[in-house]
């Protein structure tokens, strides 16, 4: 088993925004997502897919689609890959803090551990 901690992927504008990165189009389709929004509310603590589906109610399958999305995103992150043993992979949020201001530009704020970045679409 691996125990390696996967990082939110990063803003092509990195440079501007900080370390943490950020996709500004997918974060503004997954807040807008009533599933999405939920699966990350609900991923606080370290959670598997299939914990995710039985919480919320979810099929699995769509379970699966919106943890790949929030992690795509940035949202989320992988704790640990899939055992050969079955353990399953568990996923926890990797931001502390998402707001989004509706003002001229529209702007998004992520925060993790201190470490704040800006986003602008």
């Amino acid at each position: 088993m691996s125990d390696t901690v996967e990082e939110p992927i990063r803003c092509p504008r990195a440079e501007r925004d900080g370390e943490l990165g950020c996709e500004p189009r997918l974060i503004m389709d997954l807040l807008n997502d009533d599933d999405a929004r939920a699966v990350y509310l609900f991923v606080e603590e370290p959670t598997t897919v299939p914990e995710i589906a039985d919480a919320l109610d979810l099929p699995k399958s769509t379970a699966y689609r919106k943890v790949e999305s929030l992690r795509d995103a940035g949202l989320i992150r992988q704790l640990n890959r899939r055992s050969q043993g079955g353990l399953p992979a568990h996923y926890v949020q990797a931001i502390d803090h998402v707001s989004v201001t509706y003002d001229d530009p529209l702007r998004i704020e992520c925060a993790q551990h201190g470490k704040t970045l800006y986003c602008e679409p």
